[in-house]
């Protein structure tokens, strides 16, 4: 793959953890292992006759028989090595990356695409595993159009956290800035949402990660130009004296007038690439007259 001279440098390889699909791994042997000795156990002998003067198990007081009993322990043993080896198959993350400082570069089966930060329209943060109850966006989904897959970056990955906040940061100051060029020029440029309850319903029913991602069929458009937000065919004209207002990554989003008053709020999780839309929006506010 060849990665643009506009790349820059280096900013960080993220693999997948690699403890947990190793711990899985060796389960899976051990199971075998004991598996293969219940079954070598079986043919023992169980009289002193039958065992010629060697080893023999005296089963007078056994409910069952060895032979019955070692095959169910390592049929049993053999099932659980199998579920524990699917286990160990999900918990590898299907995405590596490099993040580069004009762009991230995915591998996945041998495969690498890199990306530049200012050309992903849609980025996608969601809650999986316990951030559903907390609300944390530990999880993040990018893709460069609606014609293209997400790729995610999820907690399987290694600092995942330092990852997605990386990502973040980069993609809302490069991709702000080539937005910020089109509404100069006089265009109005398309954001995504997606309804709050939407969001909900995915945190509470949803249980694979690619469940998360199928949001195309309810996307809505929302836009931003020179006057301010277009939503549902309102118009929202934005002034120099107005503010943004987020407590954290996860709160409602909200633009204030110089009264304190709300011209606009928005759960933040709904915004497709959120963080470019709030970056964009302040220097929609720090142009105007």
């Amino acid at each position: 793959m060849n990665i643009s001279k506009d790349a820059g440098k280096t900013l960080g390889v993220f693999g997948w953890a690699k403890f947990r699909f190793i711990g899985c791994i060796v389960c899976a042997v051990i199971f075998i292992g004991v598996a293969i000795l219940c079954f070598s156990l079986m043919n023992i002998p169980t009289s002193r006759e039958a065992a010629h003067g060697g080893t023999y198990f005296d089963t007078t007081a056994w409910p069952v028989s060895p032979f019955i009993l070692f095959m169910g322990v390592g049929g049993g043993l053999l099932i659980l090595a199998a579920i524990t080896l699917l286990v160990a198959r999900s918990v590898k993350a299907k995405y590596t990356f490099t993040v580069y400082e004009g762009g991230i570069a995915s591998r996945c089966g041998g495969k690498e695409t890199y990306i530049p930060f200012s050309e992903i329209e849609d980025v996608y943060l969601f809650s999986v595993g316990r951030g559903n109850y907390s609300g944390e966006l530990n999880s993040l989904a990018y893709r460069k159009s609606r014609q293209n897959d997400w790729i995610i970056i999820s907690l399987l990955n290694t600092d995942s956290e330092k990852l997605i906040s990386l990502f973040r940061q980069l993609h809302a100051e490069q991709r702000s800035r080539a937005l910020q060029e089109k509404i100069e020029q006089g265009q109005k440029v398309r954001f995504d949402y997606v309804s709050a309850k939407n969001v909900w319903l995915k945190r509470a029913f949803a249980l694979r990660i690619a469940d998360y991602l199928k949001i195309d069929a309810s996307l809505k458009p929302l836009y931003l130009t020179k006057e301010g937000i277009v939503i549902d065919e309102k118009n929202i004209v934005i002034n120099k004296t107005d503010c943004i207002t987020n407590d954290s990554w996860v709160e409602n989003l909200y633009v204030l007038d110089s009264h304190g008053s709300k011209k606009f709020s928005m759960m933040f999780p709904t915004i497709i690439s959120g963080d470019a839309f709030i970056t964009t929006l302040n220097n929609v506010i720090k142009a105007k007259d």
